[in-house]
């Protein structure tokens, strides 16, 4: 079953433009909880790299004891280069995350960060302009199982280390 994209109901507001995107995601990684999940192709206009969100999940990782994060990807060549800071966190706090790559045969999830258990921003299908979300509650929970299914899907990606080297 081909999971469908987000639609906007009546009653959410629907976010316009790119700095509105990257403003949400930011609000949701400076405070994200007991964990989260996120899923981009490649991340292009994630905020992953800015040194406030860096030392954000910095000092909120450090309170985990376990794997709380799934980060998901088609794929991370380019991370290192695009995101030296988000990388270094991944290699200093790889305790809590959990990275796995999503396959081309594999049918991706919308494009969104998911909050556990509190809310998801998720991107909406747009013609130009970036278009988003913000679910809670039972929109929540459907939106989170085709990451889910993608999750079980996905192979490990993203090592935090590199062995030998």
């Amino acid at each position: 079953m081909k999971p469908q994209p987000p639609e906007a109901p009546a009653q959410q507001p629907v976010l316009v433009g790119r700095v509105a995107w990257q403003q949400a995601l930011r609000d949701g990684l400076r405070e994200p909880g007991a964990g989260f999940w996120m899923y981009s192709e490649r991340y292009e206009d994630w905020p992953l790299d800015e040194p406030e969100v860096v030392q954000g999940l910095r000092a909120w990782a450090l309170a985990r004891r376990r794997s709380c994060v799934r980060m998901l990807a088609r794929s991370y060549r380019d991370f290192p280069r695009d995101f030296p800071r988000f990388s270094r966190w991944r290699l200093e706090c790889g305790y809590v995350v959990e990275c796995r790559e999503l396959p081309p045969a594999i049918e991706a999830p919308p494009e969104g960060l998911w909050l556990r258990g509190e809310r998801a921003v998720l991107a909406l299908p747009a013609q130009g302009q970036r278009r988003s979300l913000v679910l809670r509650g039972a929109r929540w929970q459907v939106s989170s199982e085709p990451f889910e299914q993608a999750w079980d899907l996905a192979e490990p990606g993203f090592a935090p280390d590199v062995l030998g080297l």
